[in-house]
């Protein structure tokens, strides 16, 4: 399974995140009525996966329709691999013609697709795997993912563009040209800034699987936008209007409408 497709080209790497299922995964803001309403409407299923984010857990939904040869066994190998794991995971299976579970079926997309299929699923709550018929240990284990790329790819899976700003010493980077185009009134509300420092160990796999230039004592920004369309990486000092340059090279392929001709 890949998380990232890499091709290239003559002019950059491009580096495209797998949208698992093609799965658009939608965030609201409620009050705090709306909220109970909600958490009592959860199915059972919901309210396990609720109940493991908060715990800070890796969710893993077999979905399935029948209950065949692969379906047996993929849930047997769930089970066998995830057995050691329970500090870190929960797993459930649900049967897509569940009508209580219609819901979740529908969150993810998965009615049509083929079965079994197994989604992992952050605590953050984005999607880091997809598995159809056949799931093994180096599978489950690419399921886990850094604390930046499972916000990259929740923001991503969210339609929403990422520039994710590494700073080289730890020190929070201030870089004006992100800031200036995170301003922009059609932009500032499908673009996410995410933070990162090249010295956090657990994100140094994430940064080398984008080829942030090691050692670099500058800041770095990676521009990503939906669906997995790699936009660019520049040195800290861009200018937002080289951001917008570049998106608008990006066309129709960044996911965002309206991205292309979006004025200042």
């Amino acid at each position: 399974m890949l998380l990232f497709l890499k091709s290239s080209s003559s002019q950059r790497n491009v580096i495209a995140f797998l949208i698992v299922c093609a799965i658009v995964v939608t965030s609201t803001t409620v009050g705090s009525a709306q909220e109970v309403q909600r958490v009592a409407s959860l199915s059972k299923v919901q309210s396990s996966r609720a109940a493991a984010s908060k715990q800070n857990k890796y969710t893993f939904i077999m979905f399935w329709k029948n209950q065949d040869e692969a379906t047996k066994a993929m849930w047997s190998g769930l089970q066998q691999n995830l057995a050691n794991k329970k500090e870190t995971t929960t797993f459930a299976a649900v049967n897509t013609n569940d009508p209580a579970e219609a819901k979740l079926v529908e969150e993810y997309g998965v009615s049509r697709a083929p079965m079994p299929l197994t989604l992992a699923i952050a605590p953050n709550g984005a999607v880091t795997g997809s598995f159809v018929k056949k799931i093994n240990a180096d599978y489950i284990q690419q399921s886990f993912v850094s604390p930046a790329k499972a916000r990259c790819m929740l923001t991503l899976q969210s339609r929403k563009m990422v520039l994710l700003c590494v700073s080289p010493d730890g020190k929070p980077a201030s870089l004006q040209g992100v800031q200036n185009f995170k301003e922009i009134p059609c932009y500032k509300d499908v673009v996410e800034v995410v933070s990162v420092s090249a010295t956090e160990p657990a994100e140094s796999a994430f940064l080398k699987e984008l080829e942030v230039p090691a050692n670099n004592k500058n800041a770095t920004v990676v521009f990503m936008a939906p669906p997995g369309v790699m936009v660019g990486m520049f040195n800290g000092n861009v200018t937002h209007k080289q951001l917008i340059a570049e998106l608008q090279k990006a066309g129709k392929g960044c996911g965002v409408e309206g991205c292309k001709h979006c004025k200042e």
